[in-house]
């Protein structure tokens, strides 16, 4: 049996059975979820526009995506709706905020493209120092003029910085060990001892990691304290000639910044074009961008590999398994950080029907909100124990009530601090 997931956690009830897939997934993730019992509707033609009204037709009770942006009108279009799940490490394109709001849980499948998407920044990697789009399309065209494409670096001996060590930013870093180079890293929550484990050194700030770099790569996840997170002040420190390869999702790279690199300090890069189609003006800067030399980019292609595909079909079925058979989310994004709760009661009860409802009815009568409860039956099946957080200090006299409901063996009372709720 597998180890339980630390992001998971439990649900009221899970009776979902009905998932709406959109964007890619494969033959082998339709069959998985059919031989779960799910009504499973696949559709790739649906996109943000047309999102709502098949929500609201067919309504899901859980729902699959990929990039196709999950809006609040989305969300509230169905109320059986009560799990997205991106099959991804970014939850960007779904609005978390809104999917809270009504009770909907979100997760996500980090790490299972790892691998793709390290391959594919090393592709983008050689490519760039090799200029291999450049010399391809000039054999094309029937001109075998070497002199026009510049000499290649070389990888050995030169120093890679990598931004972003999660896992597409370790698997990145084993293959610039292999390929002899010095590897640096930097991330928000990197640590010496985390870059000792993996045989490479630690970078304070990305200012010092641009300075120090030929090739820098970036794969860090997208959020709001991502965008923008390479700007002029990063460009500025970068050594002229050096490679940048991006393969994040979101916002992350300054594009105004980087054609102004690449045009006065001759900065190569490698683009995984994630945001290529979310405006008229992000088209015509990206599509600048990709007319100066030694500039690259990729169709939003670093996850699309057969072994990523069902990689990720499989965490999918397993989430929605795990959904419909215990009741709990794994990798859930939209779980609350900080609890409310005061007091944490602890009831013995015997296992009857009616003895939480008796429990409940006390504290609701008091005013007293249930922030969160967790009931486990002991061995046997004769008694359990509710642990029960409250956002108020009961009063004895409610201790009392409580003691002489029905079936009631005992009550404690323990304060508690606001503190994050443990996993």
């Amino acid at each position: 049996m597998n180890d339980p997931d630390p992001n998971a956690f439990a649900t009221p009830l899970a009776l979902a059975s009905r998932v709406l897939v959109i964007d890619q997934f494969g033959q082998h993730g339709m069959d998985g979820l059919r031989a779960a019992g799910c009504d499973a509707i696949f559709n790739q033609l649906l996109s943000s526009a047309t999102l709502e009204l098949a929500v609201r037709d067919l309504e899901p009770d859980i729902l699959v995506t990929r990039t196709t942006k999950v809006t609040e009108a989305v969300l509230n279009a169905n109320v059986r709706l009560g799990l997205v799940i991106c099959t991804g490490a970014s939850t960007d394109h779904v609005d978390i905020d809104a999917a809270s709001k009504r009770g909907i849980f979100v997760a996500h499948c980090p790490g299972r493209s790892a691998m793709a998407v390290a391959e594919l920044a090393w592709a983008l990697i050689l490519g760039c120092d090799r200029q291999l789009p450049d010399q391809v399309n000039s054999i094309r065209t029937g001109q075998w003029n070497r002199d026009r494409i510049a000499d290649a670096s070389g990888l050995a001996g030169r120093t890679l910085g990598i931004i972003g060590l999660g896992q597409v930013g370790q698997e990145i870093a084993r293959r610039g060990s292999a390929f002899g180079m010095h590897v640096v890293a930097w991330s928000r929550n990197i640590t010496e001892e985390r870059c000792d484990a993996l045989g490479i050194d630690y970078c304070a700030n990305l200012v010092n990691l641009a300075k120090l770099s030929d090739v820098v790569s970036v794969s860090v996840t997208a959020n709001e304290d991502s965008d923008g997170l390479l700007g002029e002040k990063f460009f500025n420190a970068l050594r002229p000639g050096a490679t940048v390869i991006n393969t994040s999702l979101g916002r992350v790279v300054d594009q105004k910044a980087l054609l102004n690199a690449v045009k006065t300090k001759g900065i190569r890069a490698g683009l995984d074009l994630h945001e290529y189609a979310e405006s008229t003006e992000s088209k015509a800067s990206i599509l600048e961008l990709l007319q100066q030399p030694c500039v690259y980019g990729t169709l939003q292609s670093g996850s699309m590999t057969e072994q990523a595909r069902e990689a990720v079909d499989h965490e999918v079925v397993r989430i929605i398994r795990q959904w419909l058979e215990h009741g709990t989310v794994s990798g859930c994004v939209n779980r609350t950080t900080e609890s409310s709760a005061v007091t944490l009661i602890h009831v013995r009860h015997l296992n009857r029907p009616g003895v939480l409802a008796g429990i409940f009815e006390v504290i609701g009568k008091a005013g007293i909100n249930v922030e969160e409860m967790e009931n486990v039956i002991c061995a046997g099946g004769d008694a359990g124990i509710a642990r029960i957080h409250l956002n108020e200090t009961p009063t004895e006299g409610h201790i009392t009530a409580i003691q002489q409901a029905p079936h009631v063996l005992g009550v404690s009372v323990q304060a508690i601090h606001r503190s994050p709720v443990s996993a």
